[in-house]
């Protein structure tokens, strides 16, 4: 099985917690802490993983909460190649309002990327990368990113014949101009390319095609939230429902699509059956409390839903 790697920029130790309200001016008191390693590329790594990818996470780390994100990914026994940074790894805070039923969700904006620790990242790249082998960029560019830095990693993992993904609001244009192999685009990131919102299915699915049309990516995968997804491909067009589960948080869903997706892909499955599995990962995050992902056996029980 080709291997799957992943190159995360701008990582997070993820920290959720549970509150009985949430309300302004008040000293708010949470309980149940949890401590989770996250960022685009890392979870995508951790959702391979789980699903039995052969997998290597590609990802900045830098101060107290890089070295605590690095036990949390290999605790995972995921396969790592750090790449070290001068400034602090970002946090994440995840808040369950039990009040309002519904969740917070407080992102930092990451250390500055310097031009040489962008290097490194796509040097690590060139030196993993080998034929065969699938490369996911996932994430945020952290401040500081050169906006090419997907297209840069792009183009090194075609130099070893290795099929790029990308899942990211940034430097998507650029990385375009490169040439993906597939890129996805949840039901808010595609507006940046379509320039408008679109009705699902139809507008969706001629937007996809059209993507497929002009080139500069051979699948073109779009989540659209509780309606499904669709994917684009040269030769023809799949989508699949979305599966209907009592949702906990929706924080790694998308991640654990994309993770199910690409390990579908890399053991050989169609088209049809790679949305599939990731459509069940990520209902089976959907299920899973504040920043933990799914349970396989979750996965393997939605997928039969299908069948």
């Amino acid at each position: 099985m080709p291997r799957i790697i992943t190159l995360t920029p701008n990582p997070t130790f993820d920290f959720a917690c549970e509150a009985d309200f949430v309300e302004a001016n008040r000293k708010l008191r949470c309980y149940n802490p949890k401590s989770h390693p996250g960022g685009g590329g890392v979870n995508v790594a951790r959702a391979a993983s789980r699903l039995g990818g052969d997998v290597l996470a590609i990802f900045t780390a830098g101060g107290l909460y890089g070295e605590a994100l690095k036990k949390l990914v290999e605790a995972e026994n995921i396969a790592t190649r750090i790449v070290p940074v001068s400034g602090d790894t970002r946090i994440a805070f995840h808040v369950r309002n039990h009040r309002e039923e519904n969740e917070y969700r407080f992102n930092l904006p990451g250390a500055e990327l310097t031009a040489d620790e962008a290097k490194a990242l796509i040097d690590a790249v060139s030196t993993e990368a080998a034929a065969g082998d699938y490369v996911v960029g996932s994430g945020s560019l952290p401040p500081g990113a050169p906006p090419d830095l997907w297209a840069r990693a792009a183009r090194a993992a075609k130099e070893k014949n290795a099929y790029f993904v990308l899942d990211s609001i940034s430097g998507v244009k650029e990385a375009l101009r490169e040439g993906l192999y597939m890129l996805r685009q949840n039901k808010h990131e595609y507006q940046a390319l379509s320039g408008r919102d679109l009705a699902w299915p139809g507008e969706i699915t001629d937007f996809a095609k059209e993507m497929i049309r002009k080139g500069g990516v051979e699948r073109m995968v779009i989540s659209h939230g509780g309606d499904g997804s669709v994917m684009a491909t040269p030769d023809g067009v799949y989508r699949v429902k979305a599966m209907s589960v009592k949702a906990d948080s929706a924080v790694g869903a998308g991640d654990s699509f994309v993770g199910a997706v690409v390990t579908a892909l890399a053991r050989g499955d169609d088209n049809d059956a790679a949305l599939k599995l990731g459509m069940a990962a990520a209902a089976a995050t959907r299920m899973s409390p504040g920043t933990a992902l799914f349970d396989p056996a979750d996965v393997t029980q939605l997928l039969s839903a299908y069948k």
